[in-house]
């Protein structure tokens, strides 16, 4: 019998090592190298994660960074996915990160604590303008332990910390390049991620290339990433992009709604969808601006907007129509449960008159340059003129649109969309703090900011919950903000495209290091 055994012993090595190699065998094909072209429909406002104003940067910038603490598609903090390999709160008011060695930024400078430091200061900057400063905050000062340890001084215990450390503000820069190159550094970004600007051309493209020095390696080991080159084409017009797709001059592309059945039928393409991919349509108001001031106007208006509408006309009823509030569904603090404004004529021709203006009034209301939201606000001054409110659209790029509404406050309403953020304190910190970055009128507001403040520092999921359920009343209740569309991303590629399991991030931005082209 043992004579049997040792006979048939090789074999069976022999048979474990083929297996093991058919199981590699997908992951060593993706190491293909190859050029991705995709299309993005909006500008980038800035390359640099930390002063960029529109949440579509991040799918610019996504892929030239790593992140202090990076996160799964659940937003789970991993080790494997951060510039930290490990990290420990020894006491509430105590961060300690122990960083990656051996990294380095794309100008070939090191990464480490000191780099840390600069980043998390330069967001503190209060002389500068870093769009997660609100969140941020909290932290007193970054002490550098050694080399490659740095330790965050609290000013409380801060629950939303690693979450938002898997966000912009996590986003490490080259200390070098940002103090040689000052304003010109945001578009000529320096980062650690699996792929380095090449160039970026207003209106037309951006080019990336591999990093050939990156760090991170796949599950079998493999160096990251595997494609050589990837071209994104700033395409605005959502037909030319689907053509461009048909025609292969593109090799993957975010669709429009109309256009998701046909793709979905073509035998030539795989279909992927993010559900709950952010807000895909919603209106924002200024309350320091009249007739705004006016809680009951604002709730007049929230009151005759009839989202299954929007959805049907606008969105070909491929998006989901919102029950909650600024966190949309698939979030773990999303609640339909939230008392909030529901198409109701005879209550918006109510608050009018609450509001001492019955017979309805005229407003200016800005939106940007994107086929749904153009067409979204037309469904809204349509709907609107059914109460006698006459609404005018004032339509720019959505980097003008939005600086004209939270910053040089021009407009009192603000017709548009947002990105998925799970981490609530993103939102509640920039949108609803009194000195948040996306408050439009900063008017002062203890009760809120102490709700943002508890909802930041607990480290109880349930206690968070009920926290922002409570800012959800005040939100929606007040109509400081009111969402009627949660968006669903598709996105159509050519089957030759691999890895499109690991394409969208926690919030719902697009990855590519793990993508490749099969030959």
């Amino acid at each position: 019998m043992k004579q049997k055994i040792q006979g048939k012993w090789p074999i069976l090595v022999g048979i474990a090592v083929i297996a093991s190699l058919l199981i590699m065998l997908p992951q060593l094909a993706l190491a293909a190298g190859g050029h991705l072209r995709f299309a993005y429909g909006l500008e980038a406002s800035s390359l640099d994660p930390h002063m960029g104003r529109s949440g579509g940067d991040a799918y610019y910038w996504k892929q030239m960074y790593d992140l202090l603490v990076g996160a799964d598609s659940k937003l789970v903090s991993q080790p494997n996915l951060s510039l930290a390999t490990s990290w420990e709160t020894p006491d509430p008011r105590t961060m300690v990160f122990h960083l990656r060695k051996g990294v380095k930024f794309h100008d070939g400078t090191d990464f480490n604590a000191d780099a840390v430091k600069f980043n998390i200061e330069r967001i503190l900057d209060p002389k500068g303008t870093a769009t997660p400063k609100a969140s941020f905050k909290v932290i007193e000062s970054v002490e550098v332990v050694d080399p490659y340890t740095v330790k965050f001084h609290l000013k409380q215990p801060w629950g939303a910390g690693l979450s938002m450390l898997a966000d912009r503000g996590g986003a490490m820069n080259s200390p070098t390049a940002v103090k040689k190159l000052g304003k010109a550094y945001s578009f000529n970004v320096v980062g650690t991620g699996p792929f380095k600007l090449v160039e970026y051309l207003s209106g037309s493209h951006a080019i990336l290339a591999k990093n050939t020095d990156y760090w991170g390696k796949d599950a079998a080991g493999n160096s990251l990433p595997y494609l050589d080159q990837i071209t994104i084409k700033i395409i605005s017009d959502p037909a030319v992009r689907s053509a461009a797709l048909r025609t292969g001059e593109l090799e993957l592309a975010g669709l429009h709604p109309k256009d998701v059945d046909k793709f979905q039928a073509d035998p030539k393409f795989n279909m992927s969808s993010f559900r709950g991919s952010g807000i895909g349509h919603q209106l924002y108001f200024n309350k320091k601006m009249k007739p705004m001031d006016n809680v009951n106007l604002r709730l007049a208006i929230s009151y005759a907007v009839n989202p299954e509408m929007i959805n049907k006309a606008v969105f070909y009823n491929k998006a989901i129509v919102a029950k909650g509030g600024f966190w949309p569904t698939g979030t773990w603090v999303f609640d339909d449960t939230v008392l909030r404004p529901t198409y109701n004529l005879e209550k918006a021709r109510e608050y009018l008159k609450k509001g001492g203006m019955p017979k309805g009034f005229k407003i200016d209301m800005v939106t940007w340059k994107g086929t749904t939201m153009v067409q979204s606000a037309e469904m809204v001054k349509a709907q609107l003129a059914q109460i006698g409110i006459n609404a005018k659209i004032h339509v720019f790029d959505v980097g003008a649109a939005t600086e004209k509404f939270f910053h040089t406050n021009e407009f009192p309403i603000y017709s548009t969309s947002w990105s998925r953020y799970p981490e609530p304190d993103w939102i509640a910190s920039l949108c609803f703090k009194s000195k948040g970055y996306y408050n439009p009128d900063n008017l002062e507001r203890p009760d809120m900011d102490e709700l943002v403040k508890a909802g930041a520092a607990s480290y109880d999921m349930n206690e968070r919950k009920a926290i922002y359920r409570k800012v959800n009343e005040i939100i929606l209740g007040e109509a400081w903000v009111v969402q009627y569309i949660y968006g669903v991303s598709y996105v159509a590629s050519w089957k030759k495209v691999q890895g499109m399991d690991t394409f969208f991030s926690w919030d719902a931005k697009w990855l590519f290091k793990e993508l490749s082209l099969k030959k």
